[in-house]
């Protein structure tokens, strides 16, 4: 049976940009023949190099090649972790790298009752062309003043176009135009009940720390 025919697998403790890692190598019949090199870090796994293989080990003359195979796998792996110094580093951090934070935008969103968020810049255009003609569509008379309505944030002297960071309820509970510093925020809400706070948790959002 094929499953007689296990080749020997590899384990070597390496250290590359600072960090001990351990490598392994071996081989596996199921669910489709391969070898792996498994790479972990304080036991836990940062990287794995697998090679398909065309059909299982079924004799052993076939093993013994095959562990030939698993042992250059191995030893390049290792050579390749050794040389890589920081980018080494870097490629095990992965397995710590934190979740990456929403963006503004998605935090506004977010926002319960918050239908819609149009996106422009500090000049008053759309990013994109389609949420600029349907927002000419729905809100004609705010559309052809915007670049006015933009000012009631005063520019920020420095490098860029930066304007004050607030709120400003354009619409009685129907729109609201917010600039984060960098970039404003047009914001189509319905009010999912009375006590709902737009202002506030927009607020929030663009100054955590206010």
């Amino acid at each position: 049976m094929a499953a007689q025919f296990i080749p020997a697998g590899r384990t070597s403790l390496v250290k590359a940009g600072g960090l001990s890692l351990q490598v392994q190598t071996e081989y596996a019949p199921n669910p489709t023949p391969r070898i792996t090199t498994t790479i972990l870090r304080d036991g836990r796994v940062v990287q794995k190099i697998e090679r398909a293989l065309d059909k299982p080990v079924t004799t052993l003359e076939e093993q013994t090649r095959m562990e030939r195979s698993i042992q250059r796998q191995h030893h390049e792996v290792c050579r390749l972790l050794e040389r890589g110094g920081q980018q080494t580093r870097r490629m095990t951090a992965t397995s710590e790298a934190k979740p990456t934070p929403p963006t503004t935008h998605e935090q506004l969103q977010a926002v319960p009752g918050v239908q819609r968020v149009f996106r422009l810049d500090n000049e008053g255009n759309f990013v994109g062309a389609a949420p600029s003609e349907e927002f000419r569509k729905m809100f004609a008379p705010v559309f052809q003043n915007l670049r006015e309505l933009l000012d009631v944030f005063m520019l920020v002297p420095g490098v860029g176009v930066t304007r004050e960071t607030g709120v400003y309820e354009v619409e009685r509970d129907a729109l609201y135009l917010v600039s984060a510093g960098v970039e404003c925020y047009i914001l189509l809400v319905e009010p999912p009940g009375p006590t709902e706070g737009f202002e506030q948790a927009f607020k929030r959002i663009i100054s955590p720390l206010g």
